[in-house]
């Protein structure tokens, strides 16, 4: 029986930036012009009407950065019509167990449109007779063989393995396209909020010294803020090396606490003011612990006393916001330790020997 895995692959990480600024520091500066292209290009998508329809049962998937954008996405779907049903899963899982596909919609997420569980997931779903919608910054790729139709969202291509740009593109376009219709005015709102936390960027780095050598993140986010906070505990470790985890707010509460302490630092997001009135208080617990505690909010809140209140919008679209002080500090954590952020360790011996030993 054939291997459901590809084989073990010999990685070609980028080349070419050996100090700041790295690859990912243009990715993460590219996201306000790449999402105002993404939506503009999103408003005359012939496929819209078949994600909007509320009756119809839809699956978001992807791996990885782009399962967060999935998940982000279904957040949305929900938020535009209330009772519906919307599932995002791994594509790993719907894999480890397709008797379980339940759906008539399936919209998945891949940058390179080469992902092989992705495309193994899409192949899934052609068998069972399930549309597939791929969003995607490629131009070509075996996933655009695949599925049903393809969205393929705009200036958007990685140079970073670090992925940001597609990430926030991803999300722009999953979001105009469940939303009941296009809406110009909630498109320039968002455009600007993303290039008014961009210019944050030097707050963040004032957050970086204070964060020091803090080695361990705990990244908080329950409700709308959840796919922000997995997403940006992953961007932690690809670029930083450090140990992140992401965990909602309540289990912060609930257990997460006997392992903080002096060298932790507690990141939090709120989209809602009743995600912000309990993080606030996760973090207030956490300064006991001699935790850093660093909140980031699109909620409306005026001023966060220790963190940042970024330009309020709408929770359904506040992933591609929120995340930018998350990849700015991930990016200059990165590069106060001297490291690649682009590559993910692989300039270690050790980390290029385990990723060789498997494919993806």
């Amino acid at each position: 029986m054939a291997s459901p895995f590809p084989p073990p692959q010999d990685p070609k990480p980028p080349t070419g930036r050996t100090r700041h600024p790295f690859f990912m520091h243009a990715m993460v500066r590219r996201q306000q012009v790449a999402v105002q292209a993404t939506l503009a290009e999103a408003s005359t998508f012939a496929g819209a009407p078949l994600l909007r329809d509320p009756g119809a049962r839809l699956l978001t998937t992807g791996i990885g950065t782009s399962f967060h954008a999935a998940l982000a996405v279904a957040a949305a779907a929900r938020a535009a019509a209330p009772g519906r049903f919307v599932e995002a899963r791994p594509a790993f899982d719907l894999l480890d167990s397709p008797e379980s596909v339940t759906a008539d919609y399936a919209v998945a997420f891949s940058e390179s449109a080469e992902t092989f569980v992705t495309v193994r997931a899409l192949e899934l779903l052609r068998e069972r007779k399930v549309p597939t919608l791929l969003i995607t910054a490629a131009p070509k790729g075996e996933g655009r063989e695949v599925a049903s139709s393809t969205f393929e969202t705009k200036y958007s291509r990685e140079d970073s393995w670090t992925h940001t740009v597609s990430y926030a593109a991803g999300v722009a376009a999953g979001w105009a396209l469940v939303r009941a219709a296009p809406d110009p005015v909630a498109d320039a709102t968002v455009v600007g909020a993303i290039g008014d936390t961009l210019d944050l960027e030097p707050k963040v780095m004032e957050a970086v010294e204070a964060i020091g050598d803090r080695d361990r993140f705990v990244v908080v986010g329950s409700g709308s803020a959840e796919a922000t906070a997995r997403e940006a505990a992953l961007k932690i470790r690809e670029a930083t090396g450090r140990f992140a985890t992401a965990v909602g707010v309540e289990e912060l509460l609930h257990g997460i606490l006997p392992s903080v302490n002096g060298k932790t630092a507690v990141l939090a997001v709120s989209g809602t003011a009743f995600e912000r009135r309990r993080a606030l208080e996760g973090l207030t617990a956490s300064r006991h612990l001699e935790a850093f505690p660093w909140l980031i909010d699109t909620s409306g809140a005026p001023t966060v006393e220790q963190g940042l209140a970024l330009p309020p919008v709408p929770p359904s679209i506040a992933p591609v916001v929120q995340g930018i002080p998350f990849q700015w500090l991930a990016y200059w954590i990165a590069v106060s330790d001297g490291r690649n952020p682009d590559i993910m360790g692989l300039d270690d011996p050790k980390v290029l020997a385990a990723r060789r030993s498997f494919g993806i």
